[in-house]
C-alpha cells in the first residue's frame, strides 16, 4: 500500500524547477508515509515524556548480562536534539522540516555497544537485513522472553547515539565501529531510506541515505531490542 501511495504522490509532484521538484518529491514521500499510518510524534510535556514502554526487571537483568545497554527513547526529533545543542555534520535535512520533525519511539531500547552491527549484514538490501534481524530476534527471544529486535527509524538511532554519548562519553558509529552506518526504515524518497553513522567528535553526527534495494560495504543492520 505504501509503495503505491509513494508512486502516486511523486507523480503528482512532477512540476516546477529542479529545486521545487526535490522539495515537492520529499514532501510527497512524507505525505504518503503519513497516509499509510506513520505519523509524526507530537510534542510532549515533560511529564508525558516519561511515559515510555519499559522492560521488566527480569528482562533488563538478562539483557545486561549479555552485554546490552538500555536507554529510554523519548520522542525526540532531529530538530529538537539540534536545538538542545547536539551537533549534526549533515545539513541537508534542514530543508525538509517534515523529516526533521519525525520523533523517535517512546520506549526503552537495548543495544550491544560492542556488537552494534549484525555480522555480515553489510552489502545487503533492506529486505535482506530485515530477514537477518528477524532471525536474530527469534534467537534472542528464546533467551529473553517478551522482547524483540527491529530495524528502527532514523530518529531512533539519532537519539540513541546522542544519549549514549551523553551517558558514556563514547561514540556509537565511531572509530570502534569503523565509522560505519546503520540503515533505517525511514524513507527519504521512493527508493531510498535514511542511514545514520560516521559519528565524528569534531564534526558531529551525519544522517545520510542509501538505496533500499541495494547494499553497501559500510551500511549495516543495527538491531534495536525493544519490549513487546
Amino acid at each position: 500500500m505504501i509503495e503505491r501511495n509513494l508512486i502516486e504522490a511523486l507523480h503528482k509532484a512532477q512540476r516546477g524547477s529542479k529545486q521545487e521538484l526535490q522539495t515537492k518529491a520529499l514532501k510527497a514521500v512524507f505525505d504518503a508515509v503519513k497516509a499509510d499510518g506513520f505519523q509524526d510524534i507530537p510534542l510532549q510535556t515533560p511529564e508525558k515524556q516519561l511515559e515510555i514502554k519499559r522492560f521488566s526487571a527480569e528482562q533488563k537483568e538478562a539483557l545486561e548480562k549479555q552485554g546490552f545497554a538500555i536507554y529510554g527513547l523519548t520522542g525526540q526529533s532531529m530538530k529538537s536534539l539540534r536545538d538542545n545543542g547536539h551537533k549534526f555534520w549533515s545539513t541537508w535535512h534542514k530543508d525538509y522540516p517534515d523529516f526533521e520533525a519525525l520523533g523517535s519511539m517512546r520506549s526503552e531500547v537495548a543495544i550491544n555497544p560492542s556488537k552494534l552491527f549484525l555480522p555480515k549484514s553489510n552489502n545487503k538490501t533492506l529486505a535482506q537485513q530485515e530477514d537477518m534481524v528477524e532471525k536474530f530476534s527469534q534467537e534472542l527471544g528464546k533467551k529473553v522472553p517478551g522482547v524483540k529486535a527491529i530495524i528502527g527509524q532514523a530518529p531512533d538511532y539519532v537519539e540513541l547515539a546522542f544519549t549514549h554519548l551523553d551517558s558514556t562519553k563514547e561514540y556509537l558509529f565511531g572509530a570502534k565501529d569503523n565509522y560505519d552506518y546503520a540503515r533505517t526504515k525511514t524513507p527519504t524518497s521512493s527508493s531510498r531510506v535514511a542511514s545514520v553513522g560516521h559519528f565524528l567528535a569534531a564534526d558531529g553526527l551525519p544522517v545520510d541515505d542509501w538505496r533500499r534495494g541495494s547494499g553497501d560495504d559500510r551500511v549495516h543492520a543495527a538491531p534495536l531490542v525493544v519490549p513487546v
